[in-house]
């Protein structure tokens, strides 16, 4: 575990951090930026988290979904530290109800239902807008996939426990948005971008019901908990009603 987080410190180290001035530890309001898909994206992240956390202690011996969520929501949380001292950023507060929120919705399934039944899954697909802010937006796939909330896709998806419905097969929504170059609105609009909020209809599969009697064929379809499987969708944004046949 201590692997795992001391990687993904790095990554978002090189991603973030490298080019930023350090300041005094500040706070500051990023609620209205990104339409708040960095918010979903704290959610996600944390409940992903926990969920992975509660796995690595169910192996040790120790099922426990409340310190999952602890210990998931305290890693998730400990990014606003170098965000608190960066000179681009800054400690935010509502990142921090976001993580809790998505402990707090991983914990409430396993101490009611004793299993996941709502899962928040992401998916990503390469936009034309990071190219002409590659500083901010990512330059390359990898960045791109970080820091590209135009391309990212956060989703939660549900097996209806109703007779007749396969269980491998889930109802997935889907909540993006497209337009952004900057943070915030304004600053969109006065570059001649207008950003967008957009919904997804799809279907998802729903690995949960899968069980295998090898750990390695578990290992290899766990990704497949946290990424959303591309599958047909229904787009819905202000801009009016898009289908595709394959939406990732």
């Amino acid at each position: 575990m201590s692997l795992i987080y001391a990687a993904l410190v790095l990554a978002l180290s090189l991603a973030w951090y490298k080019d930023q001035m350090i300041e005094p530890f500040h706070f500051f309001n990023d609620l209205p930026e990104w339409k708040q898909l960095d918010k979903l994206a704290h959610f996600f992240w944390t409940f992903q988290v926990s969920a992975l956390v509660f796995r690595l202690l169910s192996w040790g011996g120790w099922q426990s979904a409340k310190w999952a969520s602890l210990i998931g929501f305290g890693l998730v949380s400990s990014v606003e530290i170098p965000d608190g001292f960066s000179a681009g950023y800054g400690a935010s507060i509502f990142d921090l109800v976001a993580n809790a929120l998505g402990a707090g919705c991983f914990f409430a399934q396993m101490h009611f239902f004793k299993s996941i039944r709502f899962f928040a899954k992401f998916s990503f697909h390469a936009t034309p807008y990071a190219i002409q802010r590659p500083s901010l937006l990512g330059d390359g796939f990898l960045q791109e996939l970080l820091k590209d909330y135009n391309g990212q896709t956060f989703w939660y998806a549900w097996a209806p426990a109703i007779k007749f419905w396969p269980r491998w097969l889930s109802l997935a929504v889907g909540l993006g948005a497209e337009g952004m170059i900057y943070g915030r609105d304004a600053e969109n609009l006065s570059h001649g971008f207008v950003p967008f909020r957009k919904i997804v209809f799809s279907v998802d599969l729903n690995f949960a019901s899968l069980k295998f009697e090898r750990p390695w064929l578990q290992a290899i379809t766990y990704p497949f908990h946290i990424i959303k499987f591309p599958a047909p969708a229904l787009e819905v944004s202000e801009r009016g009603w898009k289908f595709h046949w394959l939406y990732f």
